[in-house]
């Protein structure tokens, strides 16, 4: 049983971007992807200069963008640099933001269904879909105006579209996790390696260790509790395995990955 676990039901766990790029090269990309949605926040909240009222709940939105924004600017240079923290706090915000985008993406996805299955429905609360997704949705809402009620074939195929979207947003959030965890666990090893070694519940982010100290090592502590399994994990580079003995060199010469 544990051996089917660990075949058919881990966490995917993605060598490349599409079989194509590195996960560095791929999670900048993925990264700055991130970072053209959430402009659409700055911008919002300049309609606020015009006059335009906004609602709570795009206030609250856009808000949400600026702050995931001035993350991402701060982040992303230590993608190249691989620090492990930074790495680790990346794949939690992209994580995160993927619920909510996906939470948001069933919310509108309902919202529209209802209003437009509705005679006299007019309009459709504003949401914060990606521009693509948003921009479809209100293309299908006039054609559905037009024609008094939801058109089966336009529904189907803006189903398949959000569907698309979200499965690529998951694929992404996959590399860019797995792009964390590599980073973690080479940081690890080039602990082992210069003697003071790793704890096998926190990794580095041991209170006796230099990143575990302070706010930051509470934070790194905090991350790598929820699926510790999946960040501490060493079965794949056959070097060190969580549970077992942490506090002494590997036997090993070389970084995960290397040969």
């Amino acid at each position: 049983m544990s051996k089917f676990t660990r075949l058919y039901l881990r966490i995917p766990r993605p060598k490349t971007l599409f079989g194509l790029i590195s996960l560095q090269t791929g999670t900048e990309l993925i990264s700055l992807a991130l970072v053209f949605n959430k402009v659409t926040g700055v911008y919002g909240l300049l309609a606020i200069l015009t006059g335009f009222q906004l609602s709570l709940f795009q206030l609250t939105t856009y808000v949400y963008c600026i702050g995931v924004l001035g993350t991402l600017v701060y982040l992303i240079p230590h993608i190249r640099k691989q620090t492990p923290f930074e790495c680790l706090a990346l794949a939690w915000l992209y994580a995160i933001d993927t619920v909510i985008n996906g939470l948001s993406t069933v919310a509108f996805g309902m919202d529209w269904y209802f209003a437009t299955a509705t005679p006299n429905a007019t309009e459709i609360r504003p949401s914060s879909l990606p521009g693509i997704v948003a921009e479809g949705m209100e293309g299908l809402r006039r054609e559905a105006a037009v024609h008094g009620g939801v058109v089966p074939q336009e529904t189907a195929a803006s189903m398949v579209l959000i569907t698309g979207l979200t499965l690529i947003r998951v694929y992404f959030c996959l590399v860019v996790m797995n792009f964390a965890r590599q980073t973690l666990q080479k940081y690890m090893q080039l602990m082992i390696l210069e003697g003071p070694g790793v704890d096998d519940q926190v990794g580095p982010f041991a209170a006796d260790l230099p990143d575990g100290e302070g706010r930051r090592g509470q934070l790194g502590r905090l991350m790598v509790s929820f699926g510790r399994g999946y960040w501490m994990e060493y079965s794949e580079a056959r070097e060190w395995v969580a549970g077992g003995s942490s506090r002494k060199p590997s036997s090993a010469g070389t970084l995960a990955g290397e040969v």
